[in-house]
């Protein structure tokens, strides 16, 4: 999947829940990240490829996929020395962080590992979406977002033995993850899966949060969108063809439906005055 990052501008000190910053399978060169004072706020990461870290357990190899949450007064020190490794990650703060990851059950400072990395996966996808709204993004929504994550997160950790999702299924959203750019026939999909094109989109919309397979990659290409068009040496059009649409009328009119503007509206009103990713 191509990365996606977001910088949230303006943090709201007072906010009951705010995302700062996030981003989705951000790749690293080799080597350590050491904040021993952390960032001051709550920050989730993702770990795609084996990484070493520091936990409450002490320092040790983590598998992948894990997830590790640090608390607002907790260090951080994480990498892979030997080569590039991949993560997906979000920073937020806000009074009902901590009540929500007491009442779930959460674990926290040390690693979870995860049967299903796409319950991270998604939430990043879907936090990037309402944060890039044409509309101011609505704090309800994204904390409304977040406890459905961490719910699902328990109930899935507390059941490892049980596999969350079939592997062939893993493998057709895995190269979706990997291909949403390019056109995508369901006839495809079902051939790789070995399964009917019926029972393939039955059984993707029931175990990926009932999105169906071609809303999956609409979304892939929307958020991905978005993220380009922070970059203002690219023209709309190039961007275009970047997430998979040749005809530019086409791709201005699913991005609004998505995005609740056009692109050239979105870039003008959310980017102008943009901060430098830090």
């Amino acid at each position: 999947m191509k990365s996606v990052r977001i910088t949230v501008l303006h943090r709201d000190p007072g906010a009951a829940f705010q995302i700062h910053l996030l981003g989705l399978h951000e790749k690293m060169r080799p080597g350590m990240v050491d904040r021993p004072k952390g960032t001051g706020d709550y920050l989730f990461m993702l770990f795609h490829t084996e990484v070493r870290g520091r936990s409450c357990e002490g320092e040790a190899d983590w598998s992948a996929p894990s997830l590790m949450i640090w608390t607002p007064k907790d260090g951080h020190y994480y990498g892979n020395t030997q080569k590039q490794w991949d993560h997906s990650w979000f920073h937020c703060g806000g009074k009902e962080i901590a009540p929500i990851l007491k009442a779930c059950g959460v674990p926290l400072r040390k690693p979870i590992a995860m049967s299903d990395p796409f319950l991270m996966e998604h939430f990043v996808l879907e936090a990037a979406a309402e944060l890039s709204n044409s509309n101011r993004p609505d704090p309800k929504i994204l904390r409304n977002l977040f406890e459905n994550f961490m719910r699902a997160l328990v109930r899935q950790t507390s059941r490892p033995a049980e596999p969350f999702t079939p592997a062939r299924l893993l493998a057709i959203r895995s190269h979706l993850e990997q291909n949403f750019t390019e056109r995508i026939r369901l006839a495809d999909m079902a051939r790789k899966a070995g399964w009917s094109e019926p029972h393939l989109c039955t059984e993707f919309r029931r175990l990926f949060f009932g999105i169906p397979i071609l809303q999956f990659v609409q979304q892939l290409r929307m958020s991905h969108a978005t993220y380009l068009l922070r970059d203002h040496n690219l023209r709309i059009g190039e961007i275009a063809e970047e997430v998979g649409y040749p005809d530019l009328f086409a791709f201005s009119k699913m991005f609004k439906r998505y995005m609740g503007a056009s692109p050239r509206k979105f870039r003008e009103t959310h980017l102008k005055n943009e901060a430098p990713p830090r």
